[in-house]
């Protein structure tokens, strides 16, 4: 930029210097023409005084009386302009002012030109440092763009590209950590199913003539296979709603008949436990959702109620559709849950110690809870120790897929 301005410099030295030549030239063609009219009007009125001579119009006569005089004495327009002492004056005033005026612009734009280079180079090697930076690890590192200009337009897209890496980075380090957890638990519940299969084998190994040990070894090692099979499900089911790899499969359902096919998966159950199972809702309500997917989150929840109520106690399913939501609710009158554990029991193999006495692997809810959120929905609970515990399942009226 600045070797641009010198050339722009130089060329309008330049120009001024032809302009300051042509300048002169006119001024002194001016200047003869008068001389030649007064010194015309001088011989063709050799009684007047000279004051008249400058004073007086003067005609074309007088013009060539007086061009005759003095190009005979050798004063005319080509005459060289350093013999004539008031066009060398008028040249070096006109020179002087014109290389002052552009003297004071170029300076001033120089100045200009520098202090704004001077500006923005420190602004690019501030941008520099905060990039450095940011590659080193500090992610918060943003370079300053509240001000305008093409510099801070690039400054606000490479914020904006910052941001985003800092997002990806941070899904990536949770998704380690994910992946790190998920396998320190998976390893963890099949340890022990897995240490109980090895133990019966080596049993059933060293009793091998004892038909009724072998039986009762192998429905051992079954439960503990089963056992197996479900945290592996599970996990899948989890993981493939985690990864949104799983498309729902959208639909009307009719919320009686959905819970209706739930619940009757445990009436066996409940009967044998004597316990009671209630529906209670607008038979003609609708629900968009993915049956299937629903159907294993309730179920989760009827099963995990049922569990922790005891023999005679009772679980209500009950749903209520408004203007704006579908509540469907999983109430029990059982044991409750202890304050300490109502905010984990939503985590991935959280087990209780005051459940201990409860079969499962701490999978149910996690499920349950990543299947309402695929459904735009949320899930909470409400519960007081003894008295027992309230699911609420909550959906927004999405539109139609």
């Amino acid at each position: 930029m600045l070797c641009w301005l010198l050339a722009i410099c130089l060329a309008g030295a330049a120009g001024s210097a032809i302009l300051l030549s042509h300048m002169a030239k006119e001024f002194q063609r001016a200047m003869v023409e008068h001389d030649y009219e007064t010194a015309g009007y001088l011989v063709n009125h050799p009684d007047t005084n000279v004051a008249s001579a400058f004073t007086k119009d003067k005609t074309d006569s007088d013009l060539e009386a007086g061009k005759q005089a003095l190009q005979g004495a050798g004063y005319h327009e080509d005459t060289d302009s350093g013999l004539i002492p008031a066009v060398r004056s008028y040249r070096k005033r006109t020179a002087v002012m014109l290389g002052g005026m552009l003297s004071i612009v170029f300076s001033s734009a120089f100045l200009t030109v520098w202090i704004y280079i001077r500006r923005q180079g420190k602004v690019i090697a501030e941008a520099d440092m905060v990039i450095t930076r940011f590659l080193e690890g500090d992610t918060d590192q943003r370079i300053d763009s509240e001000e305008t200009g093409d510099w801070y337009s690039l400054f606000h897209r490479v914020n904006e590209l910052a941001t985003i890496l800092s997002a990806q980075a941070e899904h990536e380090k949770q998704t380690r950590v994910f992946l790190q957890d998920m396998i320190s638990d998976v390893s963890h519940q099949l340890k022990t199913p897995l240490a109980a299969l090895k133990m019966y084998d080596e049993i059933m190994a060293q009793e091998g003539a004892d038909r009724k040990t072998i039986q009762e070894f192998s429905r051992k090692s079954m439960r503990e296979i089963r056992r197996v099979e479900d945290v592996v499900y599970t996990l899948l089911k989890i993981a493939r709603l985690d990864a949104g790899t799983v498309r729902m499969e959208k639909a009307d359902e009719n919320i009686e008949m959905l819970l209706r096919d739930v619940t009757e998966r445990f009436e066996t159950l409940a009967a044998r436990e004597s316990k009671e199972i209630l529906l209670s809702g607008d038979s003609d309500a609708y629900f968009y959702c993915d049956a299937l997917w629903m159907s294993e989150a309730l179920g989760n929840l009827v099963k995990n109620a049922l569990e922790h109520t005891r023999r005679g106690g009772k679980v209500v399913v009950s749903w209520e559709r408004t203007p704006l939501l579908t509540n469907i609710v999983v109430e029990d009158n059982g044991k409750g849950i202890h304050p300490e554990d109502i905010h984990n029991i939503f985590k991935r193999f959280y087990r209780s110690r005051y459940s201990q006495d409860t079969h499962g692997i701490g999978l149910g809810l996690p499920l349950a809870k990543s299947i309402a959120e695929a459904h735009q929905g949320t899930i909470s609970v409400t519960s007081r120790v003894g008295l027992g515990s309230r699911f609420v399942l909550s959906f927004f009226h999405p539109a139609k897929e």
